[in-house]
Parts: structure tokens; C-alpha cells; sequence
């Protein structure tokens, strides 16, 4: 798992040995988060989950779990459950899932198909 929660952090992860499509995606993403009038770097941060990689990783990174509903609690698969992201688009080999907390945090989860994490959004 890679946690990349500030601009040298994306910085070095772009500049790594990382997937192609993943290194698209994120320059992609990096580069949307710096205009004239702003710059969101340092406020987004990027949580890659790859293969081995469990919801409890998931958790101890950045505190929460996609899987889970925060408001009511269900859980991904239960009836009530509610997906609860902002975003979600499937890239092919990753989905990206974003979440916004208030108007300066957000946290992109970048998962790839091939990893063990359960593929409910693939």
C-alpha cells in the first residue's frame, strides 16, 4: 500500500517504478489539484491498495473504511447500506474512489482490479 499524503510524497511515487496506468492516473489527478487560483496538494491525499492489502490497512491509513457506511454503520453488502463516496470511475486495471471532507481534505482511493480488496466497486 502506498500513502502518499503530500506533494513530496506524489512526487516521489510518480517518480518510482509504478505501474504505467497507475503513474497515469495519478499525474493526472496530482496535476487537477494545482491552478492559478489554487493549489490542493497538500490537503489530498492518495492511498493505493494493491494486492495483500486489507480493509484494516485501509482503516489504520486514513481512518476510515469504504466498506462501511459512517452514518448509519451498515456495511457493504447489508440492505440499507448506501455507498457514501463522492466519486467513482473505473480506469480499467484501477478504480478510483474520492472522498471529500469539508473544503479542504480529500482522499483518493486508487484500487487495483487484481488486489484482494473486494471488487463491490469493480
Amino acid at each position: 500500500m502506498l500513502h502518499l499524503s503530500d506533494r513530496a510524497a506524489i512526487t516521489a511515487a510518480l517518480a518510482s517504478d509504478i505501474d504505467p496506468a497507475l503513474r497515469d492516473l495519478l499525474a493526472t489527478r496530482a496535476a487537477a489539484l494545482v491552478t492559478d487560483d489554487y493549489d490542493l496538494t497538500d490537503c489530498t491525499e492518495f492511498l493505493i491498495i494493491e494486492e495483500g492489502d486489507t480493509e484494516a490497512d485501509i482503516v489504520a491509513a486514513v481512518g476510515f473504511s469504504p466498506l462501511i457506511d459512517p452514518i448509519d454503520g451498515y456495511r457493504f453488502g447489508e440492505p440499507n447500506f448506501q455507498p457514501w463516496w463522492d466519486w467513482r470511475l473505473d480506469h480499467g486495471i484501477w478504480i478510483e474512489l474520492a472522498f471529500s471532507f469539508g473544503g479542504d481534505h480529500g482522499i483518493h482511493l486508487l484500487i487495483c482490479k487484481a488486489s484482494s480488496f473486494p471488487h463491490f466497486i469493480c
